[in-house]
């Protein structure tokens, strides 16, 4: 089902004649004919809420955007409406409400529905990189710290590989090797870095995104 425009109240028609992109003043306008809203035709409804909840989102109001997005994803379900003006509500909804628990800090929320969606379409490149971003918020803390540290250790490393060469042929042979022991280090960390980036982030999106194909391509055959 989709719900197509229409211009029964006047409430309606003066939400309608807001530009999409002027999110603060959509907010305003919903709040203040929240009650009125409730009792306006489900289809007129349904459509500002969609566009109260995309407002909310653009404008950071997380919390709120979450709440209402809830409700968009029930009703849709209930009455079986999948498009509003050619955008599928589900998706769209779902796919903002998941970004919206991710910069929460709800990471563990995030990721199940980012998994959801990537195992509705798998083929939306949006979805596997929200998980991807689910999976490295949720990384071990010592992958980001080893990280910096080899960073910092390179820079040393070629600090004094550089100083020590001005002044090699009147250093000892050991101090030589101080400079070549940092980079050492460096690439050792960086190693481990890029194992454990892997192990923890690259791998279970690969195998959750390998897993919604398969599912995709056994129900192709039934």
């Amino acid at each position: 089902m989709s719900i197509k425009y229409s211009e029964q109240s006047r409430i309606f028609r003066d939400f309608r004649s807001i530009p999409y992109s002027d999110y603060y003043y959509l907010i305003r306008f919903y709040e203040q004919y929240y009650q009125d809203i409730d009792h306006l035709p489900f289809d007129e409804g349904l459509i500002m809420s969609y566009y109260y909840a995309n407002a909310l989102f653009e404008t950071q109001e997380y919390d709120t955007h979450i709440e209402t997005s809830n409700y968009i994803l029930e009703q849709s379900i209930i009455n079986n409406v999948r498009y509003i003006d050619g955008e599928d509500v589900y998706m769209t909804v779902l796919h903002k409400k998941t970004y919206a628990h991710l910069k929460l800090g709800e990471i563990e929320t995030a990721q199940k529905l980012a998994t959801q969606l990537v195992r509705l379409d798998e083929k939306n490149h949006f979805y596997p990189i929200l998980l991807r971003q689910c999976f490295l918020a949720k990384r071990p803390s010592w992958i980001s710290s080893l990280l910096k540290m080899s960073a910092v250790t390179t820079v040393i490393g070629a600090i004094v590989t550089i100083i020590f060469s001005s002044f090699y042929q009147s250093l000892p042979e050991l101090t030589i090797v101080i400079p070549y022991a940092l980079l050492l280090v460096a690439m050792v960390g960086l190693f481990v870095t890029a194992i454990a980036y892997y192990k923890h982030i690259i791998a279970p999106v690969r195998q959750i995104l390998k897993q919604a194909q398969i599912d995709k391509a056994n129900s192709g055959k039934l």
